[in-house]
């Protein structure tokens, strides 16, 4: 059996966990910072076992619609969410949030892929690699952010 495909990227994020962990489940938020992504769920709606609508756009693909069914939630290091089909494609997207001694918080951000047309996008699969990390590069300015205009409101 052949291993499912999979995007990999590691963002170091100047804040605490909880404080990350509180923007990545603000599903309702994300079209103010997700390049791609606009969910529809409010944070106390992550739970597994949860389906979530939202839009994705981007180059090439125009809008699709999107349901994402959450599989797992350890709030507040861990966060897993399927979309797609087994009859085509699914990619299980995960987030681990991991603290560092300096009080940073280490984001793995991945998503493998599984499914009857997976062999159709290991030539998609470097362009893949090469956006992925701008994901967590928008979480962490918006967290980043944030975290800055409360210090200036202190």
């Amino acid at each position: 059996m052949q291993e499912a495909p999979v995007v990999t990227a590691v963002t170091r994020i100047s804040a605490p966990v909880e404080d990350v962990w509180r923007v990545l489940v603000a599903f309702d938020e994300y079209a103010q910072w997700h390049p791609v992504l606009s969910l529809d769920a409010k944070p106390e709606q992550v739970v597994a076992g949860a389906e979530v609508q939202g839009c994705r756009s981007g180059a090439g693909t125009g809008q699709q619609d999107v349901t994402l069914r959450i599989v797992d939630v350890q709030a507040p290091h861990r966060l897993v969410w399927e979309g797609g089909s087994l009859d085509v494609i699914l990619g299980r997207h995960s987030f681990v949030l991991t603290p560092q001694p300096d009080g940073t918080t280490e984001l793995t951000d991945s998503e493998e892929f599984h499914g009857a047309a997976v062999a159709e996008l290991v030539p998609a699969l470097g362009r893949l690699r090469e956006e992925h990390p701008r994901y967590g590069t928008a979480l962490q300015a918006r967290v980043e952010a944030l975290a800055l205009s409360g210090r200036r409101g202190r």
